[in-house]
């Protein structure tokens, strides 16, 4: 089984793979590799550099980097707020006229240091400004080292969703350090980790034999072992991505759970993590593919097994959401192709369904609607029994 094998590992080693892109947009994969990182950035011409990141990002592991870069180029250090607010139109049109005034050009260079937030405000403000100039990505999250880095998908959030405007503009390069996963927060890890989850259930049935082995409900890894297992998942995805690197075909499979998940996140307004509303989405999509005849019993099953048991992805589903209020989400999900609801959904696993010939399949609303009323049934019995145990 290929992900049987351990992959070498090295502090201070840097590893180069591609996102398979006709213009190479290179990953740079490593541990504690900062000096690594500023030697490379050396090979690319270019006048002034900003330094864009989180306030707490930079007391943790970017002020290291952001001294480093400062003493050999003109370097500008910049903040954007904490989390999904920092994906707006009024943060974007603040970031976008703060490097004008500061006199950023087409010979600028932006670097991204942060999770998929940073990521996507200053990929979108890159691909805007000028009609485009040059980012570097360097991811400080799970998610953003083995997955969303990897799409190259720029986008803010609208009135009614998530990712509504936006826009493909991939960084010259991308920097991943393990290092800075050491002190994730468990909830941001296994949301990274649910991604990996995803590719095995959508492309590759023996990775989801590998994750079983490999995870533990507190996600807790050496650093060698956090290093293998991400360089493993951002495999996973780069074998999906040969086929189509722009995501405008096939990719869209990496959405699976996603329509659901985006709904239940963008209602949450913050209370859960991208990963963890997922993590809800991928479980009902599976319920859905049963309703369907597409899946087994033991299918959905191991869709539980592995979120909530081996993941620990098995917090409570919140008590406001209701049927009717994920529907209205999903009618405004931003993967929308006409006025019906359609999923990816699983032939089986390892592979998706495909009848319409875009990976994408109409479902009768009514059928969505009992798959959800019968999902959040269970849920809501599920916690009053976890309930009564705990006051027993």
């Amino acid at each position: 089984m290929k992900y049987s094998q351990p992959f070498q590992w090295e502090p201070g080693k840097v590893i180069q793979l591609s996102t398979e892109l006709e213009k190479p947009s290179p990953f740079y994969l490593g541990y504690d590799t900062h000096k690594s990182f500023v030697k490379t950035l050396e090979e690319y011409a270019f006048d002034r550099l900003f330094f864009f990141t989180e306030p707490h990002l930079l007391s943790l592991y970017g002020q290291e980097l952001y001294e480093e870069l400062n003493e050999k180029f003109p370097c500008q250090l910049e903040f954007v707020p904490n989390g999904e607010k920092c994906k707006s139109f009024g943060i974007l049109e603040e970031v976008c006229e703060n490097l004008i005034a500061k006199n950023a050009s087409k010979k600028s260079i932006l670097l991204a240091f942060g999770g998929g937030t940073v990521g996507n405000i200053v990929g979108l403000a890159a691909g805007l400004i000028y009609r485009g100039i040059r980012f570097v990505e360097i991811p400080t999250s799970m998610t953003g080292q083995t997955d969303s880095t990897l799409s190259n998908k720029q986008a803010v959030n609208g009135a009614t969703g998530k990712n509504h405007f936006g826009l493909y503009h991939s960084p010259i390069f991308i920097w991943a350090d393990t290092k800075y996963l050491q002190t994730e927060p468990p909830s941001s890890r296994r949301s990274g980790i649910i991604e990996g989850i995803k590719n095995g259930f959508i492309s590759d049935a023996t990775f989801l034999d590998y994750l079983e082995e490999a995870l533990n409900p507190q996600v807790k890894f050496s650093d060698e072992a956090l290093y293998q297992l991400v360089h493993k998942i951002i495999l996973s995805k780069l074998e999906i991505l040969k086929k189509d690197p722009s995501e405008k075909g096939y990719g869209i499979v990496l959405e699976y759970g996603h329509t659901f998940g985006h709904a239940i996140e963008w209602l949450e307004k913050g209370k859960l993590s991208h990963g963890e509303s997922v993590s809800f989405g991928m479980k009902i999509a599976a319920e859905l593919g049963k309703e369907l005849g597409l899946l087994s019993q033991e299918d959905v099953d191991r869709h539980y097994y592995l979120i909530e048991d081996k993941l620990g992805f098995n917090n409570p589903f919140p008590e406001d959401l209701t049927t009717q209020k994920i529907m209205n989400a999903m009618i405004a999900d931003n993967k929308k192709t006409g006025r019906e609801l359609r999923f990816i959904l699983l032939e089986r696993i390892g592979q998706c369904y495909n009848p319409e010939g875009d990976f994408l399949v109409t479902v009768d609303q009514q059928v969505v609607r009992k798959v959800l009323d019968n999902f959040i049934a269970r849920q809501r019995q599920k916690t009053s029994v976890n309930l009564s145990d705990r006051v027993a």
